[in-house]
């Protein structure tokens, strides 16, 4: 094959090739439609049922950090104490819309690190219209080592996009 042949043939082919990526969505961490992605999270404890108390009361608040990874799992990392308990490993789906739901299991240690028992917790979320913040709601039961449930409790967040 001659060089000129060669010249000319790769600029033909770099033009059908420069059309087809500007066609192509770009990844950025400003243009997400979907809840994927890494996210920083304020957690709420709350009660569950108010009954003759307004509004919500909050039993304690910690900070998170919530992965949503593609395939569907969920990974979640908090400011408690790490001898305390395992790490947090879940799944999320989408459910409709902007609304998409998360479980997770983690185990729970005593001081000496003694397993004592596990939490899953399950929250429903929904993101906002831009995809950069969400909130969530949903329950933790609390079970001993031989899955008898010991407590329910309840839980909200706060979230926004880790960029």
């Amino acid at each position: 094959m001659n060089k000129a042949y060669a010249r000319f043939a790769s600029r033909w082919l770099v033009l059908p090739a420069l059309v087809l990526m500007a066609g192509q969505p770009v990844a950025s961490a400003g243009n997400h439609k979907s809840i994927r992605g890494v996210w920083n999270a304020r957690v709420d404890i709350v009660n569950c049922l108010p009954g003759n108390v307004p509004g919500t009361v909050v039993f304690a608040s910690f900070d998170a950090v919530n992965a949503y990874i593609a395939d569907g799992t969920f990974l979640d990392m908090n400011a408690g104490n790490p001898a305390l308990q395992s790490p947090h490993l879940g799944y999320w789906r989408h459910i409709r819309g902007n609304k998409y739901e998360f479980a997770q299991k983690f185990f729970l240690f005593d001081a000496a690190g003694a397993a004592t028992g596990y939490l899953i917790v399950r929250h429903e979320i929904v993101l906002d219209r831009t995809a950069l913040s969400f909130t969530s709601a949903g329950t933790a039961e609390t079970f001993n080592m031989d899955g008898v449930l010991l407590t329910t409790g309840c839980s909200k967040s706060s979230a926004v996009r880790f960029d």
